[in-house]
């Protein structure tokens, strides 16, 4: 009796020893808990405000040196496009001359929607745009391409101006303004995460802010640099300002302080939230909460691992303990949106290399452009001078000729002479064509009466050849392009395919509209052009045909008309269709408010000659 007594007692005390160890443990672990959060929940208090408004001052810091930043790249790209607009050859012409109607209009029509063109002459009077100033005017003459932020009539605008020559000689200077206003307030707005104002001296141009707040921070005078402050206004508001200079002008970032710290308490009742459940965990679950973690947590660890290896379809067990299911599901939608960001990146990389071979053909059609552009200088300049000695040799010849009466051989041999000027005088005349001024008053034309006008003239010269010609066309469709020019410009595409057909094939001309442009495609079932002719047949004297058929300055003088109205013009093989070269003529779209001769308006048509 005695043994069970004590085995009894024993088992008794074993309970109530194990049954105070859990009371005990459950204390002990929640008071460890409590002495250990709250002192840490108070200090973390304080140091995320005291962070909170450590971080919105050093994101202010940084903020001067991303406006420096991005005011050197805006002003390398308004200086280039200032060289661009100064570069242009009729400009210079006519600051040389003194046109200053002609000069404006051209600097107004390089100019880009947003800017302001400036144009000044040899006298260093403004004929157009903001007054540049005696500084940028003096770093012009000298040959630079400065850019300054000026403030002219209660704005604050950036200026890029540079020099116009004409034969090496200063006539001028060109450049473009733009206006730094609300625009450039929203987008630093955007890219610091802070309000902006712009001053231009002692008056605010842009403002990110409501008119109260602008006001405020006007009154409390921010327009110096010198780093973060925090200015208190009348009304007992507290803002963050930097100030930074931007030329003649003064740009403020600026934050408002209760902004900045409304997130500290959503964030302290989220960390006291925390601390609640994690103590009532504790609590009610204890050391149990370990064998309920292990299974799904050695689920969701099998599954990072088949992760990091590619397997993104591991399956992860659901769990009943909240926490951890929580971090199953973050785990999922982790893990999906990682994948998600795979695809994105390859679409990216696709999306990189398609633009990286766009801008190698962009770049390769620039060079073109410019050695165009050169060589058609150098043509139209010996030209020029090779037009009145030829002039002058032929009037002596022919007077050489009158006195050859009686020496039959001799006025031959003077006949043929004359006949060989009077081609070298017409060649020099084409190679001039496509550097003639554009008839004023005449910039518009109806492309689909144009193509089918071409077509009724080649019609009639191909009567009784085996030749087709096959053209379709809309009723209307207006192109920024004089009419006399885009008949030139096609007549030598077409005649150039046609020739290209020799006696049997078809030539097909399409006119149509693509968004603000009209194309014009001359496609034939001939040959097509070998490779290596391929980047030389817009060159002037370049041609496939025999001497006898022409010089080369066809597709020249097409291009460069083209050119000269804005547009464009390229040559390739159908490789995907058949046999055949493809020309296509891409130019401006006219505005429809002008108006334009054109025959009554028909549906679209298609014809063969």
């Amino acid at each position: 009796m005695v043994p069970v007594l004590r085995n009894a007692a024993a088992n008794v005390g074993i309970g109530v020893m194990r049954i105070s160890m859990n009371r005990a443990l459950i204390v002990a672990l929640t008071a460890a808990l409590l002495v250990g959060l709250v002192p840490a929940t108070l200090v973390l208090d304080r140091r995320l405000a005291a962070t909170v408004e450590r971080r919105a001052r050093a994101e202010l810091e940084g903020a001067p040196a991303l406006l420096a930043d991005r005011e050197t790249m805006s002003a390398d790209m308004l200086a280039m496009h200032a060289r661009d607009l100064a570069r242009l050859p009729q400009l210079a012409t006519a600051l040389a001359a003194g046109a200053q109607a002609r000069a404006v209009e051209l600097a107004v029509a390089a100019a880009s929607e947003n800017e302001v063109a400036i144009v000044v002459d040899e006298d260093g009077r403004v004929w157009a745009g903001p007054e540049p100033g005696p500084v940028l005017l003096e770093a012009t003459r000298r040959g630079g391409a400065p850019v300054a932020v000026i403030a002219a009539e209660d704005r604050l605008l950036r200026v890029a101006l540079s020099a116009v020559t004409y034969d090496g000689a200063w006539v001028g200077a060109a450049g473009v303004a733009v206006e730094v206003g609300a625009t450039a307030a929203a987008t630093l707005a955007g890219l610091t995460r802070a309000d902006v104002l712009i001053f231009a001296g002692n008056r605010v141009v842009a403002s990110t802010l409501d008119a109260v707040p602008t006001r405020l921070i006007d009154s409390a005078g921010v327009r110096e640099d010198g780093g973060v402050r925090e200015v208190a206004t009348a009304g007992g508001r507290r803002f963050f300002v930097a100030a930074a200079q931007l030329g003649e002008g003064t740009v403020a970032f600026v934050r408002d302080r209760e902004v900045e710290l409304a997130v500290v308490p959503a964030l302290r009742r989220t960390v006291l939230l925390v601390v609640g459940v994690a103590v009532l965990v504790t609590i009610l679950l204890g050391a149990g909460i370990a064998g309920l973690a292990t299974r799904p947590a050695a689920a969701l660890a099998h599954a990072a691992d088949r992760l990091a290896v590619g397997d993104f379809a591991a399956p992860v067990s659901p769990s009943s303990i909240r926490e951890i299911d929580r971090m199953g599901n973050t785990f999922v939608s982790m893990r999906t949106a990682l994948a998600e960001r795979l695809r994105e990146l390859e679409n990216a990389n696709r999306e990189l290399e398609n633009r990286q071979r766009r801008l190698a053909s962009l770049q390769t059609e620039l060079i073109q452009r410019d050695r165009l552009a050169a060589s058609g200088r150098l043509v139209a300049g010996l030209a020029h001078e090779i037009r009145n000695p030829v002039a002058n040799v032929r009037n002596c010849i022919e007077v050489i000729r009158r006195r050859l009466a009686d020496d039959e051989k001799g006025r031959e041999f003077a006949d043929l002479a004359i006949d060989e000027l009077l081609r070298m005088h017409e060649l020099a005349e084409r190679m001039l064509d496509m550097h003639r001024p554009e008839e004023p008053g005449v910039a518009t034309c109806d492309a689909a009466a144009v193509v089918r006008d071409l077509a009724a003239i080649l019609r009639v010269g191909s009567e009784g050849s085996h030749l087709t010609l096959k053209v379709r066309t809309p009723a209307v469709l207006d192109a920024a392009i004089p009419r006399d020019a885009l008949i030139q410009v096609l007549l030598n595409v077409v005649q150039n395919a046609r020739e290209a057909v020799a006696d049997h094939g078809t030539t097909e001309l399409t006119a149509r509209r693509d968004g603000d442009a009209v194309l014009l495609e001359v496609v034939d079932d001939g040959p097509g052009i070998d490779e290596d002719s391929l980047g030389k047949l817009f060159d002037p004297f370049f041609t496939t045909k025999q001497s006898v058929h022409g010089v080369g300055l066809g597709l020249f003088v097409a291009e460069g008309i083209v050119r000269r109205y804005g547009g464009r013009i390229v040559a390739a093989n159908r490789s995907a269709v058949g046999t055949g070269a493809v020309f296509r003529v891409e130019l401006p779209a006219a505005n429809r408010s002008v108006e334009t001769t054109r025959p009554p308006a028909v549906s679209e048509t298609e014809a063969e000659a």
